[in-house]
């Protein structure tokens, strides 16, 4: 989520906004917004804004307003506020609001931003005087501020938090508001880290970096598990014997069928690559003490000195059997591998077909590398080449939490919690361009520049997936894509669905390596699942589809499985016909995606060209354009090119 700081014309908005950086990295992504921006209708910042930080009044409220009403923070420094008598409107000519809840909107007086909370009403100014020296007391501490001499916080209720008072008049110096949704500060910017730490907790936002109470073990980048379908646990096996030929493997694995043995950790093997060195922990007996150890329970499945506190070294554990539910509850709280598993068999017999009676005993799902708080699962295979070419295929790597996730170009993904982000590892044979019926390629081949319809195929396999979960047809037609990698889902603004507005639901990334005729390609997928408002999420349409009654069958665990054995028959219906391109897929591609006949204004052209978009080329996989003035197609390069959906621009992508 972004940490949003306006205006960017502020003197300080800098200084605000590295300190920020500094406690909220890597969970949110702080930036500083412009009035234009932040007033912009056709730009919805608040649809993943996770806090707004104001230094001075909004020139327009109407954004700032949608936001508090999606469940939006702000945090307001260098302010002056009073209590208004009774409730007063949002906007004084428009509207009324209701004695519970938050609202905002500018008074009369422009300057002047009204803050509506539960039974308060408060005005709040930003004043210019210069400011002057000054404590406040936290407790017992004495934390020395700047403070503007005009600015007073004249709010103190029975349902507000007060967060500071000066020290010199005991006067209020920072209040939470009633609906803990608001902070005010009457302090200058930038605050102190003390007071900024704990006024950000008090908002409810999560830490992630060394100093701040909240950071600790949890944020740990922690080891992983590699884990296998419970019917075929030999997977385990022929991954680390892929990974290390040259070792006498049979000692190890000849442990794995022990039933009871004083030794923990049966063997330890080190795979040294370029970003990370990953060793590996064979272990046949899980710890089922329940003692609450000083870091994760993870770490008790190795021994202390088997473990690493080296950065690049990554621990991966192999459990002999399946976990049991309580070694579930106890080693992997936000990710139950018996629902993916249990999930996976679910999804395959709903969708089975001929096809996929010649997968053999291996197929998307089976393997999976777990990790509860890992850097990136795309970092972890495409950061690594000699680890991503020995590693057979298809294996996954999948994380309930990421510190440094990525999206496409130089994008940040972030991954607050209820987001399922994972990584597919594929590899598949180059067909040569000598191959003739007579010298026909390998079965599983592809020419390479039909790799370029990886992400086309993996998002129709994300909304075709969403109506798996969703037989009855009540919210999956609400997923739509936008080319060429993004999803999006379409979320009521006006009651009985008559206006929508789009919010990004999620993303795909697709990699590929070459190397002795063969390509291995890692798909990476982040999809918002469970996350509250102001985030838009799959529980949240289908909670909206309900009326918000009854029960939810979202899981991320039952999302991934739907996923994975959708794009699986997607993949092999491809392979099975690729010589004809994306012909075969692309009406279904189309008919979920949000630019059948849009108009748009390239900005790759000199001068800019007005275009409508038509359909993607069945050849090469680009964005096919025909100019509205006439004249021949424009074809467009998906990685080469950046979509502005909500500005109606295509611009050449820039790093």
């Amino acid at each position: 989520m972004n940490v949003l700081v306006y205006p960017s014309t502020h003197p300080l908005a800098t200084l605000v906004s590295q300190s920020l950086t500094s406690l909220l990295t890597p969970h949110y992504s702080v930036q500083i917004i412009s009035p234009a921006i932040l007033a912009a209708p056709e730009h919805p910042w608040y649809t993943a804004c996770g806090l707004l930080v104001l230094l001075s009044t909004p020139e327009d409220h109407a954004g700032v307003r949608k936001y508090v009403e999606l469940g939006g923070r702000i945090l307001a420094i260098g302010v002056n506020a009073k209590k208004a008598q009774g409730l007063f409107g949002i906007h004084e000519s428009t509207a009324s609001f209701g004695s519970v809840g938050v609202g905002l909107g500018l008074a009369k007086d422009t300057s002047t931003l009204r803050i509506v909370d539960g039974n308060t009403s408060l005005y709040v100014s930003f004043p210019s005087q210069a400011s002057a020296s000054a404590t406040v007391t936290r407790d017992t501490n004495q934390i020395a501020v700047s403070r503007i001499s005009s600015a007073t916080l004249d709010i103190e209720t029975e349902e507000t938090r007060i967060l500071g008072r000066y020290t010199d008049d005991n006067s209020i110096a920072g209040v939470l508001s009633q609906s803990g949704h608001v902070a005010l500060w009457s302090c200058a910017p930038p605050l102190n880290e003390q007071l900024l730490t704990l006024t950000l907790s008090a908002l409810g936002l999560r830490f992630g970096s060394p100093g701040t109470e909240e950071r600790g073990p949890a944020f740990r980048i922690l080891p992983q598990l590699l884990l296998a379908h419970p019917a075929k646990l030999e997977i385990q096996q022929r991954v680390v014997r892929s990974l290390f030929p040259e070792l006498d493997l049979q000692t190890a694995f000849s442990a794995l069928s022990v039933e009871d043995t004083e030794k923990n950790v049966v063997e330890r093997m080190c795979f040294p690559d370029e970003n990370d060195a990953f060793r590996f922990h064979v272990v046949h007996k899980i710890p089922n003490d329940e003692q609450l150890p000083s870091v994760h329970p993870v770490f008790n499945i190795i021994s202390t000195e088997a473990s690493s506190n080296e950065e690049k070294v990554k621990d991966i554990i192999l459990p002999a059997r399946p976990l049991t539910p309580e070694q579930e509850r106890r080693y992997t709280p936000l990710f139950s591998p018996s629902v993916f598993f249990v999930a996976l068999d679910e999804f395959r017999e709903l969708g089975e077909d001929v096809q996929n009676s010649d997968h053999g005993s291996w197929r998307m799902g089976d393997a999976l590398f777990y990790g509860e708080v890992v850097t990136s699962t795309q970092t972890m295979l495409d950061k690594n080449p000699k680890f991503l070419r020995a590693l057979p295929s298809p294996i996954l790597s999948f994380a309930s939490k990421q510190v440094a996730g990525r999206g496409r170009g130089a994008n940040q993904w972030l991954s607050p919690a209820g987001c399922m982000q994972m990584s597919l590892k594929l590899s598949v044979a180059l067909k040569s361009p000598c191959s003739s019926h007579n010298n026909p390629p390998a079965r599983h081949s592809i020419r390479p520049s039909n790799l370029v319809f990886i992400q086309y195929l993996y998002a129709i396999a994300v909304v075709e997936a969403c109506r798996a979960l969703d037989p009855a047809g009540r919210w999956a037609g609400k997923v739509k894509l936008k080319w060429p990698n993004d999803v999006y889902g379409e979320f009521p603004v006006e009651e009985g669905w008559k206006k929508v507005e789009l919010k990004k639901l999620g993303g795909i990334l697709v990699n590929t390596s070459f190397g002795g005729g063969v390509a291995d390609v890692i798909i990476g997928c982040g999809l918002n699942v469970l996350n509250e408002p102001p985030i838009g999420s799959l529980a949240q349409l289908e909670s909206l589809a309900n009326d918000n009654k009854g029960p939810s069958n979202l899981t991320v665990e039952r999302v991934a499985a739907a996923v994975l054995t959708t794009f699986e028959r997607i993949w092999d219906a491809f392979l099975a016909n690729e010589d004809q391109g994306f012909q075969p897929f692309m009406n279904r591609y189309t008919d979920c995606w949000l630019h059948s006949d849009q108009i748009v204004t390239l900005t790759t052209t000199t001068p800019h060209t007005n275009v409508r978009i038509v359909s993607i080329t069945t050849d090469h996989g680009l964005l096919r354009t025909v100019p509205l003035s006439g004249g021949q197609y424009i074809d467009l390069q998906p990685d080469g090119n950046s979509f502005d959906m909500m500005k109606g621009l295509i611009r050449a992508k820039t790093t």
